[in-house]
């Protein structure tokens, strides 16, 4: 009988212990028409890592509810990234209930889990059809800091960028061999912020980028947030007329 006390009284100490290493994090994501994202943006805040009260209104509105429907994009898949996509990420794969935006007043796409802090997990977001706009335009991003936008760029000499814009093909070659964090990303991604996102640009204007989300998860209960904006390949633009033929 003692035997057994002496276990459930081991178990007991353990498993708290085991408990707390958790933390809860939540990400929400939202993608909208680049032409609603300008409404809100402000002299000096599409800089490049710009700040701002224009964005911080952004966010704002999306928490609140009061963006309209009409610039949001519905068309956009967001789900956790498989086991083969997040050790391509050196991420840990999560698996978690992604609540989607557009019931009610929720904007938002949300997801919430139990994670250990300094893990890296990594979420996907891909067009679910050829709905346009198809191409990463521009990303706000909010995690304990101030909202900030981004411009997804490719690198260019040794650059750390908190967007990263690399070719739709190199990235699925890459994350078909596990291998594109240690391979490219890892001396290119800036994770100081603790969120970061690789744009897959599409070679062919007529079908669309896809994206990536990175979370440096915390020591502590972190929201994150990502607005990612869209537009029509300037090369996607329809001739005038096309439903007329000269005879």
């Amino acid at each position: 009988m003692k035997r057994w006390l002496g276990i459930v009284l081991l178990l007991g100490w353990f498993l708290p212990v085991s408990q707390a290493q958790a933390v809860e994090y939540r990400l929400q994501v939202v993608n909208m028409w680049d032409s609603g994202f300008n409404a809100f943006v402000k002299p000096g805040e599409l800089a490049d890592g710009a700040s701002g009260p224009g964005l911080e209104e952004l966010v704002a509105s999306l928490d609140r509810g009061d963006v309209p429907r009409g610039p949001l994009l519905s068309d956009r898949t967001f789900r956790w990234g498989s086991e083969a996509v997040a050790r391509a990420y050196g991420a840990v794969r999560v698996l978690a209930e992604i609540t989607p935006g557009g019931e009610g007043r929720a904007r938002w796409d949300d997801v919430r889990w139990a994670g250990k802090p300094g893990d890296r997990s990594v979420w996907v977001v891909e067009p679910s059809g050829r709905g346009r706009p198809q191409e990463l335009y521009h990303v706000v991003l909010k995690a304990t800091g101030p909202a900030r936008h981004f411009i997804p760029y490719t690198p260019t000499n040794g650059q750390r960028l908190v967007t990263v814009r690399s070719p739709l093909d190199f990235v699925w070659f890459h994350e078909e061999r596990g291998n594109l964090w240690e391979t490219y990303l890892s001396k290119h991604v800036d994770l100081s912020n603790g969120i970061a996102v690789v744009a897959g640009a599409n070679s062919n204007p007529l079908f669309p980028d896809i994206a990536r989300l990175l979370v440096n998860q915390a020591e502590q209960p972190t929201t994150y947030k990502a607005v990612l904006v869209w537009r029509q390949a300037p090369a996607d633009f329809e001739a005038p007329g096309g439903g007329f033929r000269i005879r």
